[in-house]
């Protein structure tokens, strides 16, 4: 686990290192060097580019403040949701250059992200918590849609809906199966859940954390025993962890 979290946090000083060279140069030009552009465009670059590195250094701090006291740092928000939200593809194509594998990057992201949790701090009743799950988790030769109904789930077996259905119901906590992230928006604005328990693949945990940040969002990446997309499963073992971590005294 913090092998796979420092991946993600090393190519972010990585990045940081970068721009600040960037910064660094672009100034020095405007006082010491030459160049095709204007002083005026150089000084706009300059600024932009500082902007940028000032953005990233207390996007990182309040990532590690928050990991630290658990709870998001108020004035450090902004900016850690913009490195949160922003700033991964670039991290992505950075550790590409460096022939790191994407789903490791972001599989690091997602470590990350649930380090900025700490359910002793939210105080959260079984109603305040929702855990969202794909679609694919149901048979493909299923003809019962549990994604507008739970109920019409028949409990077979054959996939683990029922798995999920009766985890959540122990703990009285929601259960939603979503077909995409328009339907998982919308879900997620009817029910309101303080903390959602998400399951997906590495690119839609990421694609989604970014998205809602700064709600607390556990990802836990699912099982592809027959490939993304088709008869996905996930560890029952880490939502029932995932719900006893964020329930008050459960």
């Amino acid at each position: 686990m913090e092998k796979s979290k420092g991946l993600f946090m090393g190519l972010l000083l990585l990045a940081l290192a970068i721009l600040s060279i960037f910064v660094g140069g672009v100034w020095y030009l405007n006082f010491f060097g030459f160049s095709l552009l204007s002083k005026g465009v150089l000084i706009i670059i300059s600024i932009v580019l500082s902007i940028l590195a000032l953005l990233l250094i207390l996007g990182i701090l309040g990532i590690i403040l928050t990991q630290k006291l658990g709870k998001p740092i108020k004035p450090l928000i902004i900016p850690t949701k913009i490195v949160i939200s922003y700033f991964l593809p670039v991290i992505i194509y950075l550790g590409g250059l460096l022939g790191l594998d994407k789903e490791s990057i972001q599989s690091s992201f997602i470590n990350v992200s649930n380090q900025l949790i700490n359910p002793e701090k939210m105080n959260l009743a079984p109603e305040d918590i929702m855990v969202l799950v794909p679609h694919c988790i149901q048979n493909s030769e299923c003809s019962f849609r549990v994604t507008t109904d739970l109920n019409n789930c028949k409990r077979c077996g054959r996939c683990q809906v029922q798995d999920l259905i009766e985890v959540t119901e122990k703990y009285r906590v929601h259960l939603a199966i979503a077909t995409g992230g328009t339907l998982a928006r919308k879900i997620i604005k009817d029910i309101r859940p303080k903390a959602i328990i998400a399951v997906a693949c590495e690119r839609d945990l990421s694609s989604g954390i970014q998205d809602i940040y700064p709600m607390p969002v556990i990802g836990v990446v699912n099982l592809r025993p027959h490939g993304p997309c088709i008869n996905t499963g996930v560890e029952i073992e880490k939502i029932e962890e995932a719900i006893k971590q964020l329930i008050v005294d459960s």
